[in-house]
């Protein structure tokens, strides 16, 4: 070991990775710490209007509340979103951003203060909840570092379940009734044309024969 420390090399590589420990910032870890949903009912209906309101807390573990290079995404599944973000600093609004649409960011510059200061976030987000889910995330929390990746560990989630209509109960149509028509009813016989001409005819001449005797 002695001879390991013994080259200088190494010795000035120790000392740097010590260097860079100590000043490097650390990553900043945050905190839903309160949030409510306006409708309150549960399940969530489909096409109905909501919105969620939270408290993000940042929670500094370095010398300053958040690393400027990195920054929050906030992201909703709630349709036709509008946001409302406000960077409070010890219960002062120091900026506000409004968005519309699925995703806000906030940019890391706006967490970054030093570590004797309270910092956190105010977030109002009003959406329809959409059409054919059984679960929707009204709100999830991501750090990115400046690459734009995701800081393991860091993702956290409001999330509701979303009520299914019920199907309606297809019912098959009545069976069509047969019904037999009655034939109309037929003419009571009775005597042939030829028949009564020629009983006329006999019964003339019988009057006759019987006139001339």
């Amino acid at each position: 070991m002695q001879q390991t420390f013994s080259n200088p090399f190494v010795l000035c590589g120790a000392v740097l990775l010590v260097i860079f420990a100590l000043i490097m910032p650390v990553s900043a870890t945050f905190q839903i710490q309160q949030s409510a949903i306006n409708p309150s009912q549960i399940p969530l209906q489909q096409g109905a209007k909501q919105s969620v309101n939270a408290v993000i807390a940042i929670i500094p573990q370095g010398a300053t509340t958040f690393i400027p290079d990195y920054q929050l995404q906030l992201t909703t599944d709630l349709v036709a979103s509008q946001w409302d973000v406000q960077v409070m600093v010890n219960g002062r609004p120091a900026a506000v951003i409004p968005v519309t649409g699925s995703t806000a960011f906030i940019n890391g510059f706006l967490l970054s203060y030093p570590n004797n200061n309270d910092v956190a976030v105010n977030v109002a987000v009003t959406g329809i909840v959409p059409p054919g889910v059984s679960g929707v995330n009204l709100l999830q929390v991501i750090e990115q570092n400046n690459a734009g990746q995701t800081v393991p560990g860091s993702v956290q989630t409001i999330s509701e379940p979303v009520a299914i209509p019920a199907t309606p109960v297809m019912t098959a149509p009545p069976a069509p009734v047969m019904t037999t028509a009655t034939p109309p009813p037929t003419k009571a016989p009775g005597l042939s044309p030829v028949i009564l001409i020629g009983g006329l005819v006999i019964g003339a001449l019988a009057v006759c024969i019987v006139k001339k005797e």
